[in-house]
């Protein structure tokens, strides 16, 4: 199965990407996402409902909506976290591989940084008995992130508007994308759930998603694409609960 794959190009000051990654990515995981599971039997259940909430943007004159979940909040912004942290120290860096090759032009800034990162919704489908899950990526969101230096507040001010009105088209496609009729995971029984579904939230039931990062610290090259998932998160919080208890 080829997985569906959208790309998005911005460019914009480095204070304004944790506001620009989290405005898309829980945008999609808002979409993405239905109440918990209340199963009657294999085949039968009842879908709870999702809280939303609005969110106003530090550095991008944009309010967004995401699902009122605090885990999946604090996931998704450890997740993005990091991937700012390291941006940042690679922009820093005088040795860091910048990938200008295919800048954009911008009339505001002086290019510094090109990098990516991207969503990832899969499923998992068993394989030969011996073999481990296989886990398949059906839809492929990525955000190409051009990077600029601004020193002046008042070309600050103008890229806080014009982000805001690229992200605002970048978020009205993704939903205009999303309700198309297309392929999703069907609903599974109760035994598969979870190979459809992330159930490790208390509050919400989102299709089962990775957030790949790239590996800054190695010159930002594609083949070097890291990945973290909320249910390898939850896997690890329990495992150094487990350690720290011996």
């Amino acid at each position: 199965m080829n997985a569906r794959n959208r790309q998005f190009q911005l460019i914009l000051e480095i204070r304004q990407v944790r506001d620009a990654v989290s405005a898309v990515f829980h945008t999609l995981l808002l979409h993405r996402s239905m109440g918990k599971f209340n199963f009657k039997s294999e085949n039968n259940y009842q879908a709870g409902s999702i809280g939303v909430e609005e969110v106003d943007c530090d550095f991008i004159d944009l309010t967004y909506v995401r699902v009122n979940s605090s885990k999946l909040v604090s996931f998704v912004q450890t997740e993005v976290d990091t991937f700012c942290y390291e941006l940042e120290k690679a922009v820093e860096s005088p040795s860091t591989s910048r990938n200008l090759t295919s800048f954009p032009p911008c009339p505001y800034g002086v290019p510094l940084y090109s990098t990516k990162i991207r969503l990832e919704f899969f499923q998992r489908r068993k394989r030969q008995w011996f073999m481990p899950e296989e886990e398949v990526p059906w839809e492929i969101w990525q955000l190409q992130l051009d990077i600029v230096s601004i020193t002046e507040n008042e070309y600050f001010t103008r890229m806080k508007e014009t982000v805001a009105d690229n992200l605002s088209d970048i978020i009205l496609s993704t939903c205009g994308s999303i309700n198309k009729p297309q392929y999703v995971p069907k609903v599974p029984t109760r035994s598969d759930l979870t190979k459809v579904f992330d159930d490790s939230f208390s509050d919400c039931q989102p299709y089962l998603f990775h957030i790949r990062k790239p590996s800054l610290s190695l010159g930002d090259r594609s083949d070097s694409i890291g990945l973290f998932s909320s249910a390898n998160f939850h896997s690890f919080k329990r495992l150094l609960k487990d350690t720290l208890s011996v």
